[in-house]
């Protein structure tokens, strides 16, 4: 299942396109091809239509209760209501975003049961990486570093504020997420010096592919960041979550 490309622009330099699907998120707009993505949402609908709800919980690692199933996202949770598949976020009125919707239902379509294998791999070691690897980096790795690549103790209140576990490994920033029940992240920052730059690696359990596509990898990753950038925006404004 092929998501639609995606750019992202500066919020404040797009133009409303009738043609396109517009979401914001963390000031940045992502942009996407109305109708593949609505035909992404079409497909992931019928697959989910043909799901036994109990078997797929087991394997998801999520509950299902009372007709929903009820799925932690980073440091938020979801619920998909089945059969009449309806995706709302728990303690928001607002309406989840169509590309998390169908990455939701990915997550519960692909679920094959695969324990976690706590070894790390990054991006490009996953399957086809290679066909997405300058949209990770539009979308992930270079927004990462300009956020956070001089900012060692603002990555490190941001990565305890969603969430995240610190990790024992080199580096000078790493921490452990639960990005879905069944798809541990990680990330490490190394801090640059007059000679080198600063990197960060994005990391993932080497079970992910078991429940996610690659495609669908990168969109939780740069949920990741958004999730990173929003709490480092709170922290500074101190404004409330």
């Amino acid at each position: 299942m092929c998501i639609p490309q995606l750019i992202i622009i500066p919020e404040s330099t797009f133009d409303l396109n009738p043609g396109a699907l517009l979401l914001a998120d963390c000031g940045c707009i992502i942009l996407i091809s109305a109708m593949g993505l609505d035909d992404a949402y079409r497909k992931a609908l019928e697959d989910m239509s043909l799901l036994n709800p109990q078997i797929t919980a087991s394997r998801s690692g999520v509950s299902f209760d009372d007709g929903k199933f009820n799925i932690p996202l980073f440091n938020r949770s979801f619920t998909v209501s089945f059969p009449d598949i309806k995706v709302e976020e728990v303690g928001s009125e607002t309406p989840p975003f169509k590309l998390l919707e169908i990455l939701l239902m990915h997550y519960l379509i692909n679920a094959d049961g695969t324990g976690a294998s706590d070894t790390w791999i990054t991006y490009r070691q996953l399957p086809g990486a290679n066909l997405f690897a300058d949209r990770f980096t539009n979308l992930v790795s270079r927004p990462m570093l300009e956020s956070f690549g001089n900012d060692a103790e603002g990555l490190r209140q941001a990565g305890l504020a969603i969430g995240g576990q610190p990790m024992d490994r080199s580096g000078d920033v790493s921490f452990r997420f639960r990005a879905l029940p069944k798809i541990p992240m990680g990330f490490i920052l190394y801090l640059g010096d007059e000679e080198m730059p600063p990197s960060i690696s994005i990391l993932f359990d080497s079970a992910a592919p078991h429940y996610l596509p690659t495609e669908d990898l990168t969109i939780l990753a740069s949920l990741l960041h958004s999730g990173l950038k929003g709490a480092k925006r709170t922290k500074v404004t101190g404004r409330g979550a």
